[in-house]
Protein backbone atom coordinates (compact mmCIF):
# COMPACT_ATOMS: atom_id res chain seq x y z
CA UNK A 1 0.00 0.00 0.00
CA UNK A 2 1.30 3.09 -0.93
CA UNK A 3 3.01 4.98 -4.25
CA UNK A 4 5.33 3.70 -6.24
CA UNK A 5 7.91 5.20 -8.20
CA UNK A 6 9.56 3.40 -10.54
CA UNK A 7 13.15 4.45 -12.24
CA UNK A 8 15.28 2.98 -15.04
CA UNK A 9 18.52 3.22 -14.46
CA UNK A 10 21.72 3.56 -16.65
CA UNK A 11 22.69 0.05 -15.43
CA UNK A 12 20.06 -1.83 -17.10
CA UNK A 13 18.27 -2.12 -13.42
CA UNK A 14 14.66 -1.30 -12.69
CA UNK A 15 14.32 1.00 -9.18
CA UNK A 16 11.02 0.91 -7.42
CA UNK A 17 10.81 2.89 -4.72
CA UNK A 18 7.71 4.02 -2.06
CA UNK A 19 8.09 6.05 0.74
CA UNK A 20 6.35 5.54 3.00
CA UNK A 21 4.87 2.05 2.19
CA UNK A 22 2.41 -0.18 4.01
CA UNK A 23 1.67 -3.84 4.33
CA UNK A 24 -1.45 -5.57 5.48
CA UNK A 25 -1.02 -8.44 7.72
CA UNK A 26 -4.72 -10.19 8.84
CA UNK A 27 -3.21 -12.11 11.29
CA UNK A 28 -2.52 -8.68 13.02
CA UNK A 29 -5.31 -6.85 12.84
CA UNK A 30 -7.05 -4.30 10.33
CA UNK A 31 -3.98 -1.58 10.63
CA UNK A 32 -1.11 -2.06 8.42
CA UNK A 33 2.54 -2.48 9.20
CA UNK A 34 4.59 0.81 7.92
CA UNK A 35 8.12 1.38 7.40
CA UNK A 36 9.36 4.82 6.01
CA UNK A 37 10.39 3.51 2.63
CA UNK A 38 11.10 0.62 0.26
CA UNK A 39 12.76 0.04 -2.49
CA UNK A 40 12.95 -2.77 -5.21
CA UNK A 41 15.64 -3.12 -7.44
CA UNK A 42 15.30 -5.51 -10.68
CA UNK A 43 17.70 -6.70 -13.01
CA UNK A 44 17.33 -9.08 -15.67
CA UNK A 45 19.15 -12.15 -15.18
CA UNK A 46 18.68 -14.52 -18.19
CA UNK A 47 15.45 -15.55 -19.97
CA UNK A 48 12.48 -15.56 -17.24
CA UNK A 49 15.08 -14.90 -14.63
CA UNK A 50 15.43 -11.79 -12.12
CA UNK A 51 17.64 -11.09 -9.43
CA UNK A 52 18.01 -7.90 -7.42
CA UNK A 53 17.96 -6.64 -3.80
CA UNK A 54 14.64 -5.26 -1.35
CA UNK A 55 15.95 -2.59 1.05
CA UNK A 56 13.39 -1.58 3.92
CA UNK A 57 14.06 1.32 6.07
CA UNK A 58 15.98 4.47 5.67
CA UNK A 59 19.38 4.12 5.29
CA UNK A 60 21.99 3.56 7.14
CA UNK A 61 19.76 1.45 9.19
CA UNK A 62 17.81 -0.48 6.58
CA UNK A 63 17.29 -3.95 6.31
CA UNK A 64 19.00 -5.36 2.86
CA UNK A 65 17.50 -8.29 1.52
CA UNK A 66 18.90 -10.15 -1.89
CA UNK A 67 16.82 -12.27 -3.91
CA UNK A 68 16.49 -14.20 -7.39
CA UNK A 69 13.31 -15.14 -9.37
CA UNK A 70 12.00 -16.96 -12.50
CA UNK A 71 8.87 -17.38 -13.98
CA UNK A 72 7.65 -20.87 -14.29
CA UNK A 73 4.55 -22.56 -15.03
CA UNK A 74 3.90 -20.89 -18.51
CA UNK A 75 4.73 -17.72 -16.43
CA UNK A 76 1.72 -17.83 -14.05
CA UNK A 77 3.61 -17.98 -11.50
CA UNK A 78 6.72 -16.22 -10.24
CA UNK A 79 9.10 -18.08 -7.93
CA UNK A 80 10.95 -15.96 -5.54
CA UNK A 81 14.47 -17.26 -3.08
CA UNK A 82 15.07 -14.24 -0.58
CA UNK A 83 17.60 -14.15 1.75
CA UNK A 84 18.36 -11.18 4.93
CA UNK A 85 21.66 -11.47 5.47
CA UNK A 86 23.39 -12.04 9.77
CA UNK A 87 21.38 -8.00 10.63
CA UNK A 88 21.58 -6.55 13.94
CA UNK A 89 18.11 -6.81 15.24
CA UNK A 90 18.51 -3.67 17.22
CA UNK A 91 18.13 -2.26 13.23
CA UNK A 92 15.29 -4.57 12.29
CA UNK A 93 13.26 -3.01 15.29
CA UNK A 94 13.71 0.31 14.13
CA UNK A 95 13.20 0.05 11.08
CA UNK A 96 9.54 -2.12 11.80
CA UNK A 97 8.82 -0.14 15.03
CA UNK A 98 8.11 2.87 13.08
CA UNK A 99 4.99 3.81 15.43
CA UNK A 100 6.54 2.17 18.55
CA UNK A 101 6.22 4.29 21.34
CA UNK A 102 9.78 2.92 23.08
CA UNK A 103 11.75 3.38 20.08
CA UNK A 104 14.12 5.75 21.11
CA UNK A 105 15.04 4.51 24.59
CA UNK A 106 15.07 0.68 24.28
CA UNK A 107 17.81 -0.85 23.63
CA UNK A 108 18.22 -4.49 21.64
CA UNK A 109 20.86 -6.91 21.34
CA UNK A 110 21.43 -9.68 19.01
CA UNK A 111 21.16 -10.67 15.41
CA UNK A 112 18.44 -11.99 12.70
CA UNK A 113 19.01 -13.37 9.10
CA UNK A 114 16.09 -15.34 7.15
CA UNK A 115 15.19 -17.26 4.31
CA UNK A 116 12.21 -16.35 2.06
CA UNK A 117 10.94 -18.11 -0.61
CA UNK A 118 7.77 -17.93 -2.30
CA UNK A 119 5.16 -18.05 -5.34
CA UNK A 120 3.77 -15.41 -6.45
CA UNK A 121 0.45 -14.34 -6.44
CA UNK A 122 -0.85 -17.73 -4.86
CA UNK A 123 1.83 -18.58 -2.42
CA UNK A 124 2.55 -20.14 0.00
CA UNK A 125 5.04 -17.82 1.63
CA UNK A 126 7.58 -19.88 3.58
CA UNK A 127 9.92 -18.07 6.03
CA UNK A 128 12.93 -19.83 8.02
CA UNK A 129 14.85 -17.14 10.90
CA UNK A 130 17.49 -17.51 12.84
CA UNK A 131 17.55 -15.36 15.92
CA UNK A 132 21.01 -15.13 18.31
CA UNK A 133 21.60 -13.11 20.84
CA UNK A 134 18.05 -11.51 21.56
CA UNK A 135 18.31 -8.88 24.21
CA UNK A 136 16.01 -6.46 25.38
CA UNK A 137 16.72 -3.42 27.89
CA UNK A 138 15.78 0.32 28.36
CA UNK A 139 11.58 -0.51 29.21
CA UNK A 140 11.19 -1.13 32.76
CA UNK A 141 10.10 -4.06 33.39
CA UNK A 142 11.78 -4.58 36.44
CA UNK A 143 8.81 -2.59 38.17
CA UNK A 144 6.45 -5.77 38.24
CA UNK A 145 8.57 -7.43 41.16
CA UNK A 146 6.67 -5.03 43.56
CA UNK A 147 3.57 -5.27 41.68
CA UNK A 148 0.26 -3.87 43.55
CA UNK A 149 -2.71 -5.98 42.46
CA UNK A 150 -5.71 -4.12 40.75
CA UNK A 151 -8.48 -4.73 43.29
CA UNK A 152 -10.80 -6.88 40.87
CA UNK A 153 -7.86 -9.47 41.11
CA UNK A 154 -8.05 -9.76 45.27
CA UNK A 155 -10.01 -11.67 47.41
CA UNK A 156 -8.42 -9.87 50.48
CA UNK A 157 -6.76 -6.25 51.47
CA UNK A 158 -3.45 -7.69 50.55
CA UNK A 159 -2.97 -6.13 47.25
CA UNK A 160 0.84 -8.45 46.72
CA UNK A 161 1.02 -11.30 44.44
CA UNK A 162 0.52 -14.52 46.50
CA UNK A 163 2.70 -17.57 45.33
CA UNK A 164 0.62 -19.93 44.07
CA UNK A 165 1.41 -23.64 43.85
CA UNK A 166 -0.16 -27.25 43.12
CA UNK A 167 -2.39 -28.15 40.17
CA UNK A 168 -3.25 -24.67 38.96
CA UNK A 169 0.12 -23.57 37.82
CA UNK A 170 1.01 -26.96 36.27
CA UNK A 171 -2.73 -26.78 34.15
CA UNK A 172 -2.08 -22.99 32.85
CA UNK A 173 0.95 -23.79 31.91
CA UNK A 174 -0.02 -26.84 29.88
CA UNK A 175 -3.19 -25.09 28.61
CA UNK A 176 -1.44 -21.79 27.13
CA UNK A 177 2.31 -22.59 26.68
CA UNK A 178 4.12 -26.17 27.01
CA UNK A 179 7.37 -25.07 26.15
CA UNK A 180 7.11 -22.06 29.02
CA UNK A 181 10.32 -23.49 30.73
CA UNK A 182 12.39 -23.85 27.58
CA UNK A 183 11.76 -20.92 25.22
CA UNK A 184 13.17 -17.51 25.90
CA UNK A 185 9.98 -15.61 26.26
CA UNK A 186 8.80 -15.93 22.27
CA UNK A 187 8.87 -19.26 20.32
CA UNK A 188 10.35 -18.87 17.07
CA UNK A 189 9.38 -22.30 16.27
CA UNK A 190 5.72 -21.49 16.96
CA UNK A 191 5.50 -18.44 14.90
CA UNK A 192 6.91 -19.98 11.71
CA UNK A 193 4.19 -22.62 12.20
CA UNK A 194 1.08 -19.67 12.75
CA UNK A 195 2.88 -17.76 9.94
CA UNK A 196 2.56 -20.82 8.10
CA UNK A 197 -1.14 -21.52 8.70
CA UNK A 198 -2.57 -18.15 8.47
CA UNK A 199 -2.09 -18.13 4.90
CA UNK A 200 -4.43 -20.64 3.91
CA UNK A 201 -7.44 -19.43 2.62
CA UNK A 202 -10.57 -19.73 5.03
CA UNK A 203 -8.89 -20.91 7.97
CA UNK A 204 -9.17 -19.38 11.55
CA UNK A 205 -6.15 -17.45 12.44
CA UNK A 206 -4.12 -18.81 14.79
CA UNK A 207 -1.48 -16.93 17.30
CA UNK A 208 1.89 -18.28 18.82
CA UNK A 209 2.12 -16.12 22.17
CA UNK A 210 3.92 -17.72 25.02
CA UNK A 211 2.86 -17.29 28.33
CA UNK A 212 5.53 -14.55 28.87
CA UNK A 213 3.55 -12.40 25.85
CA UNK A 214 0.27 -12.73 27.62
CA UNK A 215 1.79 -11.15 30.41
CA UNK A 216 3.28 -8.87 28.80
CA UNK A 217 -0.12 -8.09 27.05
CA UNK A 218 -1.98 -7.80 30.34
CA UNK A 219 0.66 -5.78 32.40
CA UNK A 220 1.92 -3.48 29.50
CA UNK A 221 0.43 -3.48 25.83
CA UNK A 222 -3.10 -3.50 25.97
CA UNK A 223 -4.76 -6.28 23.04
CA UNK A 224 -5.34 -3.63 19.98
CA UNK A 225 -4.64 -6.21 16.76
CA UNK A 226 -1.82 -4.69 15.17
CA UNK A 227 1.86 -5.08 14.29
CA UNK A 228 3.22 -2.81 16.61
CA UNK A 229 1.28 -4.04 19.54
CA UNK A 230 2.66 -7.34 18.32
CA UNK A 231 6.20 -6.03 18.47
CA UNK A 232 5.87 -4.28 21.64
CA UNK A 233 4.60 -7.32 23.04
CA UNK A 234 7.82 -9.39 22.52
CA UNK A 235 10.04 -6.84 23.22
CA UNK A 236 8.56 -6.83 26.95
CA UNK A 237 8.55 -10.62 26.73
CA UNK A 238 12.27 -10.72 26.05
CA UNK A 239 13.32 -8.42 28.78
CA UNK A 240 10.50 -9.83 31.55
CA UNK A 241 12.30 -13.37 31.15
CA UNK A 242 15.69 -11.44 32.21
CA UNK A 243 14.43 -9.27 35.10
CA UNK A 244 11.75 -11.66 36.28
CA UNK A 245 12.45 -15.06 35.32
CA UNK A 246 10.40 -17.76 34.78
CA UNK A 247 9.21 -18.23 38.78
CA UNK A 248 7.96 -15.03 38.90
CA UNK A 249 6.11 -14.59 35.40
CA UNK A 250 4.05 -17.57 36.26
CA UNK A 251 2.84 -16.15 39.28
CA UNK A 252 2.00 -12.42 38.06
CA UNK A 253 -0.11 -13.96 34.94
CA UNK A 254 -1.97 -16.40 37.72
CA UNK A 255 -2.52 -12.82 39.40
CA UNK A 256 -3.55 -10.68 36.71
CA UNK A 257 -5.17 -13.25 33.88
CA UNK A 258 -8.54 -12.95 33.24
CA UNK A 259 -10.62 -15.76 34.19
CA UNK A 260 -14.68 -14.46 32.28
CA UNK A 261 -17.29 -12.42 33.42
CA UNK A 262 -14.85 -9.64 35.37
CA UNK A 263 -12.85 -12.02 37.29
CA UNK A 264 -9.23 -12.08 37.33
CA UNK A 265 -6.67 -13.18 38.95
CA UNK A 266 -6.68 -17.39 39.91
CA UNK A 267 -7.68 -16.80 43.65
CA UNK A 268 -10.83 -14.56 42.51
CA UNK A 269 -11.26 -16.84 39.51
CA UNK A 270 -11.16 -20.06 42.44
CA UNK A 271 -13.45 -18.15 44.57
CA UNK A 272 -16.00 -16.83 41.98
CA UNK A 273 -16.40 -20.38 39.98
CA UNK A 274 -15.29 -22.98 42.34
CA UNK A 275 -16.43 -21.98 45.51
CA UNK A 276 -13.31 -22.27 46.86
CA UNK A 277 -10.89 -20.16 49.36
CA UNK A 278 -7.29 -21.21 48.41
CA UNK A 279 -6.16 -21.87 44.86
CA UNK A 280 -2.91 -23.65 45.78
CA UNK A 281 -5.92 -26.98 46.92
CA UNK A 282 -7.54 -27.00 43.80
CA UNK A 283 -7.66 -30.61 42.72
CA UNK A 284 -6.24 -31.58 39.05
CA UNK A 285 -9.58 -31.67 37.49
CA UNK A 286 -10.92 -28.27 38.29
CA UNK A 287 -7.24 -26.97 37.91
CA UNK A 288 -7.72 -28.28 34.20
CA UNK A 289 -11.16 -27.07 33.53
CA UNK A 290 -9.95 -23.53 34.93
CA UNK A 291 -7.00 -23.23 32.99
CA UNK A 292 -9.21 -24.61 29.99
CA UNK A 293 -11.40 -21.34 29.97
CA UNK A 294 -8.44 -18.68 29.27
CA UNK A 295 -7.93 -18.92 25.68
CA UNK A 296 -11.59 -17.28 25.87
CA UNK A 297 -12.45 -16.79 29.09
CA UNK A 298 -16.13 -15.89 28.56
CA UNK A 299 -16.76 -17.35 25.67
CA UNK A 300 -15.86 -20.86 26.83
CA UNK A 301 -17.38 -19.99 30.45
CA UNK A 302 -20.97 -19.23 28.65
CA UNK A 303 -20.69 -21.90 26.10
CA UNK A 304 -19.92 -24.54 29.70
CA UNK A 305 -23.20 -22.73 31.45
CA UNK A 306 -25.20 -23.23 28.46
CA UNK A 307 -24.28 -26.60 27.90
CA UNK A 308 -25.14 -27.42 31.56
CA UNK A 309 -21.91 -29.13 31.40
CA UNK A 310 -17.87 -29.10 30.75
CA UNK A 311 -16.54 -29.63 27.73
CA UNK A 312 -14.83 -32.57 28.35
CA UNK A 313 -12.61 -32.55 25.62
CA UNK A 314 -11.52 -29.30 25.89
CA UNK A 315 -10.27 -30.52 29.66
CA UNK A 316 -9.22 -33.43 29.02
CA UNK A 317 -6.52 -31.98 26.36
CA UNK A 318 -5.34 -29.58 29.17
CA UNK A 319 -5.22 -33.08 31.90
CA UNK A 320 -2.94 -34.83 29.08
CA UNK A 321 -0.59 -31.97 29.01
CA UNK A 322 0.05 -31.23 32.39
CA UNK A 323 3.10 -32.17 33.84
CA UNK A 324 4.77 -33.39 36.21
CA UNK A 325 1.63 -35.71 37.19
CA UNK A 326 2.06 -39.35 37.65
CA UNK A 327 0.64 -41.93 35.36
CA UNK A 328 -1.97 -43.07 37.64
CA UNK A 329 -2.80 -39.93 38.76
CA UNK A 330 -3.23 -38.48 35.32
CA UNK A 331 -5.48 -41.70 34.97
CA UNK A 332 -7.80 -40.71 37.76
CA UNK A 333 -8.32 -37.63 36.80
CA UNK A 334 -9.26 -38.58 33.23
CA UNK A 335 -11.94 -41.37 34.99
CA UNK A 336 -13.08 -38.64 37.30
CA UNK A 337 -13.69 -35.66 34.63
CA UNK A 338 -16.79 -36.96 32.94
CA UNK A 339 -18.53 -36.64 36.25
CA UNK A 340 -17.33 -33.24 37.46
CA UNK A 341 -18.52 -29.94 37.34
CA UNK A 342 -18.30 -27.07 38.74
CA UNK A 343 -20.89 -25.63 40.92
CA UNK A 344 -22.35 -22.75 38.54
CA UNK A 345 -22.84 -25.73 36.60
CA UNK A 346 -25.24 -28.42 37.35
CA UNK A 347 -25.67 -31.57 34.96
CA UNK A 348 -27.30 -34.81 35.17
CA UNK A 349 -25.61 -37.04 37.00
CA UNK A 350 -25.59 -40.74 37.37
CA UNK A 351 -26.43 -42.20 41.05
CA UNK A 352 -23.18 -43.36 41.43
CA UNK A 353 -20.30 -40.78 41.80
CA UNK A 354 -16.48 -42.09 41.87
CA UNK A 355 -14.94 -40.13 44.70
CA UNK A 356 -12.72 -36.58 44.23
CA UNK A 357 -9.93 -35.86 46.13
Amino acid sequence: QGLWRAQARTDGSLALVCSPCAQSLSALGPAPLTVERAEVVVRADGADRYRGTLHVGQAPRALVFEWRGRFDNAGRQFRIDMALPRTPLADAVHVLGRDLPERDRVRVGGTIALTLDARWPQGPWRLRPQVDGFSVEGLGTERLIDLQRPMACRVDADAGVPTLEGWLPRAVIAAEDQRFLEHPGYDLAAMVDAWQHNQRPGVPLVGASTLTQQLAKIAFTGDERSATRKLRELLYAVEMERTLGKARIVQLYLALAPWGDGVCGAQRAVRVHLGQRDASTVGPVAAAWLASLLPAPDALLHADQARGSVDTARVERVLEAMRPMRPERREKALAQLPYWSPPAIDPPRPALLPALP
